[in-house]
């Protein structure tokens, strides 16, 4: 078990980062892809986070506060990703949605200060739903179009809905005193988050690889 928890670890770590690059190295083609220039940001931001994290982790110094720039970033740096592919009337939603969940984060922090050094559950959950919702959104409005996104979105769709009800039944089964199966829901997130990061592989290689690219 610790041998696979370690695989998909470092499994992670390899993927996002030939994301980052081969993402980086389509940037010129598809520069003028605003969509493509939000996820680039996305990956990028992802990448060092990821890679602190687990250097801190390393070092046995706490880094749960990684997590708040993770999620956050996340979500709006995904959230303007849907924006530019949604259409006229459901652009404001998605800047609204944007604004209420910051000012919510906003207020309960500055209620709880303390919940930097945590979990947060509320955080992960209203940040996490509007993308899972966008993401379903986008694949109605793609049904009737070709989307060079497409394979991004199920991986969106599909890993954030799995990694939110992770956490969430992570959470439950730790306050339970069942460290055996946090350790394996906490697995199955991992595996997710490869699938996740090799969706986005196969979406680069088969919509945004250079044109004469060899990669």
């Amino acid at each position: 078990m610790k041998f696979i928890n370690s695989f998909f670890l470092y499994a992670g770590f390899i993927l996002i980062f030939i994301n980052t690059v081969l993402f980086l190295i389509g940037y010129k083609q598809n520069k003028k892809a605003i969509a493509y220039k939000f996820f680039t940001v996305y990956l990028m931001i992802s990448f060092v986070i990821s890679i602190a994290a687990f250097i801190l982790a390393k070092q046995h110094i706490p880094n749960l506060y990684l997590s708040h720039a993770y999620f956050i970033g996340q979500f709006v740096l995904l959230s303007f990703f849907y924006w530019s592919l949604f259409n006229l009337k459901q652009k404001p939603y998605v800047l609204i949605t944007m604004m209420l969940v910051i000012v919510l984060l906003a207020i309960q922090y500055a209620l709880k200060p303390h919940l930097i050094d945590m979990f947060n559950l509320f955080e992960i959950f209203v940040t996490s739903l509007p993308l899972v919702v966008y993401a379903i959104v986008h694949l109605y409005n793609s049904l009737n179009k070709s989307n060079n996104y497409l394979i991004i979105n199920a991986g969106i769709l599909i890993y954030i809905t799995s990694s939110t009800l992770i956490f969430i039944l992570g959470n439950f089964l730790s306050n339970a005193d069942m460290s055996d199966a946090v350790r394996n829901i906490y697995m199955i997130n991992k595996i997710l988050y490869v699938v996740y990061l090799t969706l986005i592989l196969i979406q680069w290689k088969t919509s945004f690889r250079p044109i004469n690219s060899k990669l």
